[in-house]
């Protein structure tokens, strides 16, 4: 597994969390890759990896027309639906001298991907039933959820002030943010994992209320996430 520096950019993070996806995408049994994986719009683990695989491609060829978007993404699976999982990672591994390239001359998207990356190793590590066990980067703690937080955090703080809310401060520990000046009304507290999930779309209603508060979170819980909340509670 990769072994990070302290002073790693966000580029070299990126390509430390692909190679463990790639790893973990290897260790697959066919019937494990054809599990469903949850917050995915009906994808399995190896649509989920094609997506990934996807992305990289579409940056570093400037295919980036309806950036985020439902047909963005789902092209990225479908042009990929008959390779195995194996090729995909293939397709993957032989970008990597380009995709390092474009990283490092655009951190902005490197934190960008590399959130969005992050957030789907939990995902398919939550369809396998998996802990994150020997994810150095990827991992709970690992600086891949410390720098993906670097998007969420402020992306949220970001929708409380645009829907006019009390200032709120989010308290990750290591980082903070807040939607405003002056004093908050209101913060909230959790480590980089759990408010990471919670602002991706990975934990529902319930679970964002139980969170470490400190006021009532009723106005603020329809801005947690971009992306909605799923129904039931979910683990991972």
């Amino acid at each position: 597994m990769p072994v990070m520096k302290k002073t790693a950019t966000s580029g070299e993070i990126y390509a430390a969390m692909r190679r463990e996806l790639v790893a973990l995408a290897r260790g697959l049994s066919t019937a494990e890759a054809a599990l469903a994986v949850p917050h995915s719009p009906a994808w399995s683990i190896s649509d989920v990896v094609a997506h990934v695989v996807g992305i990289s491609l579409d940056l570093i060829e400037g295919n980036l027309d309806g950036l985020g978007s439902d047909a963005w993404t789902e092209a990225q699976v479908s042009s990929r639906a008959d390779r195995s999982l194996e090729e995909v990672c293939v397709e993957w591994e032989q970008m990597d001298d380009r995709i390092d390239v474009f990283m490092a001359n655009d951190p902005f998207f490197a934190v960008r991907a590399g959130a969005d990356l992050v957030t789907h190793v939990h995902d398919v590590l939550g369809a396998l039933g998996r802990s994150d066990q020997g994810l150095e980067v990827s991992g709970r703690d690992g600086p891949g959820v410390r720098m993906a937080l670097e998007r969420y955090g402020p992306s949220f703080c970001e929708r409380a002030a645009a829907a006019g809310l009390g200032v709120v401060r989010v308290d990750a520990g290591e980082q903070v943010w807040q939607s405003g000046d002056g004093v908050p009304v209101i913060e909230l507290r959790g480590s980089a994992f759990e408010l990471l999930r919670a602002f991706s779309g990975r934990r529902s209603v319930a679970q964002v209320r139980s969170m470490d508060w400190s006021g009532d979170p009723t106005p603020y819980v329809p801005v947690v996430s971009p992306y909605g909340m799923p129904d039931s509670d979910i683990g991972g």
